[in-house]
């Protein structure tokens, strides 16, 4: 019976996972990075401090080299954190498939999780980053032993190991699980242990899992790690600044949270949620406990980044770094539903669904712009490499080497519409041709252009200014190509008269 309950709740999380990333599975096949593992099945996450994303990935291909399988990774992902969202509602004793359906989506479909879910590599180590850190969290919530603490740690170093930020999973759900244990509203197997405990183990579990990770960076690693991740892994000076500096770095999230979601109607199922769960809070306990649980829910938000907080440059430019929201979402949902059953108030449950609603909304928003821009483009790149093919001709004794790209690829109409409502969207769709960037030329080259890239820097003066037509050179409204020298071509895109697009 019990195990017969189990799969109804997953297949119901599944069901409600599949459905709702449905048009990221049909549309999404090679996401920026992935271009160039399609193409060179290179895999290089040790590159950027993730060893164990490495191997993973070798196993499910098979060994080298990795070969593109979208969107089976994503699939796997779904299912993964399916598994982890009826672990999470079996802590609040919530055995309903619908609502555990309901509270888990946020795992998965949660709009900074989209860009995760969207990598056809990626996406499997990003959720099972996610998996590993949480059910860390949920251990060290379960009972006290050895055993338990030394299962946690290594499920936290796994995760940071796997996708450094989906490690914060953890700090979330164990302070989560502290607010609703001090409010009472656990599963009974799980309100037995002091606060004093689940706060002291929590600590020693992050504390130990990202000393070791970086430890075994250290001894194994750092010589192979990029330049991008030794940039992003650089700590802010330990001086005066320091005080300003992480006052900034907690503000950030929320700074980019009111920027995607202050405006009505999109903010109103947000309101929503806070106003149903705090209405029960205050209904289930007197005023200070509720008061208490506010604070605490929000001391989760402002330390859920974790030890990126201690990071010198931004760490909120790409969406997928808060990975974290998921579980914080789950929780509050997992939390509402069960105080809405102990104080027999069911009809405040309703009060999460506008937000699954705006969830699966943004889903096959962004869906569909994804797949309307990629057309947007493709049809571009084949004029580019048609008019290339053209100074080819004109020139045919001097075979082309080299490349130089300068813009960046205009939005689509069907993009332009869908970021006036969800502005998000903008950072979650890439532009394919990004001027001087690498994956420019891959995508290039995937479109039949194998040039090999030569870098712009401090080539501004000679660079032409204007285009006339010519033997040397093809002018449209969507791009110039000039031959900058006999073996070198120099494409200029049209600048987009919408603001620039943001990096991703």
């Amino acid at each position: 019976m019990q195990d017969s309950q189990l799969q109804r709740q997953w297949k119901s999380v599944f069901a409600a996972g599949f459905f709702t990333l449905l048009p990221l599975l049909l549309a999404v096949d090679l996401y920026i990075d992935d271009i160039e593992r399609a193409m060179n099945g290179n895999r290089g996450w040790v590159k950027v401090g993730r060893p164990l994303a490495d191997s993973l990935v070798e196993w499910l291909n098979f060994g080298r080299p990795a070969t593109a399988i979208a969107p089976l990774h994503t699939f796997l992902a779904i299912a993964l954190l399916s598994a982890l969202g009826v672990a999470c509602a079996r802590v609040y004793g919530i055995r309903s498939p619908f609502w555990t359906g309901v509270a888990s989506l946020p795992l998965m479909a949660q709009p900074y999780a989209l860009q995760s879910m969207s990598y056809g590599f990626d996406s499997v180590f990003m959720a099972m980053a996610l998996v590993c850190s949480v059910m860390a969290a949920i251990l060290v919530h379960l009972r006290k032993s050895c055993r338990t603490v030394v299962v946690a740690l290594a499920l936290q170093l796994a995760s940071f190991s796997l996708y450094q930020p989906a490690a914060n999973g953890f700090l979330v759900m164990t302070g989560c699980l502290c607010v609703a244990s001090g409010l009472g509203v656990l599963d009974r197997h799980w309100q037995v242990l002091s606060q004093r405990w689940r706060l002291l183990v929590s600590v020693v579990i992050y504390a130990g899992g990202y000393g070791l990770y970086r430890l075994i960076l250290a001894l194994f690693y750092e010589y192979k790690l990029n330049g991008y991740a030794a940039g992003a892994s650089q700590l802010k000076p330990f001086d005066g600044s320091l005080p300003l500096g992480l006052v900034a770095s907690v503000l950030e999230p929320f700074q980019l949270l009111v920027k995607d979601f202050s405006y009505l109607p999109v903010l109103l199922p947000f309101l929503l949620l806070i106003f149903s769960y705090a209405v029960l809070v205050i209904q289930w306990r007197p005023w200070p406990v509720a008061l208490t649980a506010a604070a605490g829910m929000l001391l989760v938000l402002l330390l859920a980044p974790g030890g990126m907080l201690l990071l010198k440059d931004s760490f909120v430019r790409h969406p997928r770094v808060l990975l974290y929201f998921g579980p914080l979402l789950t929780n509050v949902m997992l939390q509402l539903f069960a105080l809405a059953g102990r104080l027999k108030r069911p009809i405040w449950r309703f009060g999460a669904l506008p937000l699954v609603w705006l969830m699966v909304v943004m889903s096959y928003a962004y869906g569909h712009s994804f797949a309307a821009q990629a057309r947007f483009e493709q049809g571009r790149l084949s004029r580019i490499v048609g008019a290339v093919s053209v100074l080819q001709v004109r020139d045919s004794d001097q075979p082309m080497r080299y490349l130089m790209v300068k813009g960046t690829m205009p939005r689509s109409p069907v993009l332009r519409n869908t970021v006036r409502k969800f502005p998000l969207i903008d950072r979650l769709i890439p532009p394919l041709l990004e001027g001087d960037q690498t994956f420019s030329y891959r995508q290039l080259e995937l479109h039949g252009l194998g040039l090999e890239k030569r870098n712009l820097d401090g080539m501004e003066n000679v660079l032409p200014t204007s285009c006339q037509p010519s033997v040397e050179a093809i002018c449209t409204s969507e791009f110039s190509l000039h031959l900058f020298s006999p073996d070198t071509l120099y494409l200029e895109l049209a600048p987009d008269q919408a603001p620039v697009r943001p990096r991703t």
